[in-house]
């Protein structure tokens, strides 16, 4: 069903549902008070006429009560007022101290208990239910002669005024549905704006998205299904700025790629063109040159290649193309098994290997063998060039943590890295020595490839360093369930 549709609907049920509750209110009030419908269209211009006389007579009578209090102890004065009243439905009481002096026959429910006390008449409801009946109690205050507090009581039945409620019912009744026409028009023209002007945001929204503009919000705060809609737009909004946000940072990281691959691939060919051109035009003539230079086109044509392939590594793990063959791994025994390669093949660097761990536990992970010691190798390969110490000194050490994973730490006694320095580390091409010399700094890479490694496992990597007392590199496995 359309909005429009069911605002129609709703607002013609606005005006219908009100007015059938009034007329419904109306009948059940009339019933309550009448008895009898009949009884409260059957009031006439006769009620209006003994409400006059009755008023007429009241007055008469605080006017002897005033001037001739005394009359008013008179049963055959009283008997005929109260006979002139009964004409018109309404009866006399004559109250004297705290006792009833005369009362009519029409009121016998009426009791002391009933009625006003001295000096509350002005406080006192003109209406009055008495057991099964209502009353109109008119009263007025006097004194006796000799001092005494008097009170003389006109009673008659409610339905007496009920001639005015009728002359004026049709009026009220056209009033009052005037007034909910009139409220449920101000509503539907109310409502029809909290559509139509978030509607209306929505397709501003839309025109500036077109137009490439991203930097704004729509600022509808409404819970409904429009609310709803602005909040899945805004998202969406937010969600095309972050993508572009990322192709334009992706942009410039493939500029700065491009970069770091021309410089880095540009050093050692320029040393192997250097070295070449000497050999051509005869400066290596001896034979001790010639291996010297031969040596070092060697050395720089294995940097290439290694640069070569850390390079299609990295990119085939940031393009997620490396497959992975997760398994069960002992985690001690792995590493045990890893440091006695790295002790041969670094035995001729005066480097001293250590495994560390608080537990007997094996600590089974859910790793890829080759991927873990890749990271590994990186990590002890980096911590190796920037060794300053004669006695080097790499300890590896594991330990278990509540939330089912293991760390893995790997400390060196190297210069240390400092704190400008550690957010970067992980960053591909990242060097702390800014002429990016390659005689200690590798390639850049070896970093980067250990944080992709181990973000591919579900675990985290870390570095905590300071100046001259080494760096610690931590990460964590996930435990084999």
């Amino acid at each position: 069903m359309s909005i429009r549709k069911r605002l129609v609907l709703s607002n013609i049920a606005m005006v219908l549902i009100p007015v059938l509750l009034f007329i419904a209110a109306v009948l059940l009030l009339v019933s309550i008070f009448f008895g009898d419908i009949k009884r409260f269209m059957n009031f006439g211009a006769a009620k209006n006429l003994d409400t006059t006389i009755i008023n007429q007579e009241f007055t008469s009578i605080k006017k002897v009560a005033s001037l001739s209090p005394e009359q008013l102890e008179h049963q055959n004065y009283l008997a005929a007022i109260d006979q002139k009243l009964r004409k018109h439905h309404a009866s006399i009481i004559i109250r004297k101290d705290h006792k009833i002096i005369f009362k009519s026959s029409m009121v016998k429910q009426l009791s002391i208990s009933t009625l006003p006390s001295f000096g509350e008449d002005d406080r006192w409801q003109p209406v009055q239910w008495v057991g099964s009946h209502h009353y109109i109690i008119q009263s007025y205050d006097f004194y006796f002669s000799n001092g005494k507090k008097g009170t003389v009581f006109i009673a008659r039945d409610a339905g007496t005024f009920i001639h005015a409620g009728r002359a004026l019912f049709l009026t009220l009744f056209g009033v009052l549905l005037l007034i909910l026409i009139s409220t449920n028009g101000l509503l539907t023209y109310f409502v029809s704006r909290t559509i139509i002007k978030p509607v209306n945001k929505l397709i501003q929204a839309a025109q500036k998205i077109g137009e490439g503009d991203l930097d704004f919000q729509i600022g509808i705060k409404q819970k409904d299904e429009l609310g709803k809609l602005a909040q899945t737009f805004d998202h969406m909004r937010q969600k095309l700025k972050e993508s572009i946000n990322v192709q334009l940072q992706y942009e410039e990281n493939r500029k700065e790629l491009i970069a770091n691959i021309s410089h880095d691939l540009k050093t050692p060919i320029t040393s192997i063109k250097g070295y070449v051109e000497g050999i051509r035009d005869g400066v290596a003539n001896t034979p001790v040159k010639m291996e010297r230079y031969l040596n070092t086109i060697y050395t720089k044509s294995v940097d290439m290649d290694k640069l070569i392939d850390e390079l299609a590594l990295y990119s085939k793990l940031d393009m997620n193309r490396l497959p992975y063959h997760f398994e069960e791994v002992n985690i001690q025994s792995f590493l045990l098994e890893l440091i006695d390669e790295l002790t041969f093949d670094l035995e001729n660097e005066n480097v001293a290997l250590f495994f560390h761990t608080n537990s007997s536990e094996p600590y089974r992970v859910l790793a890829d063998r080759e991927k873990i010691k890749r990271a590994v190798t990186n990590i002890v390969s980096n911590s190796l060039k920037y060794m300053d110490k004669d006695k080097k000194s790499i300890e590896i050490s594991i330990k278990g943590q509540a939330d089912e994973s293991v760390v893995v730490q790997i400390k060196d006694n190297g210069p240390g890295i400092s704190e400008e320095a550690l957010p970067y580390i992980f960053e591909r091409f990242y060097r702390a020595d800014p002429s990016r010399n390659t005689g200690t700094g590798g390639s850049g890479l070896g970093l980067a490839i250990v944080r992709r490694i181990i973000e591919d496992h579900g675990g985290n990597i870390w570095v905590e360093s300071k100046i001259g007392k080494g760096t610690s590199i931590f990460f964590t496995l996930k435990t084999f369930v």
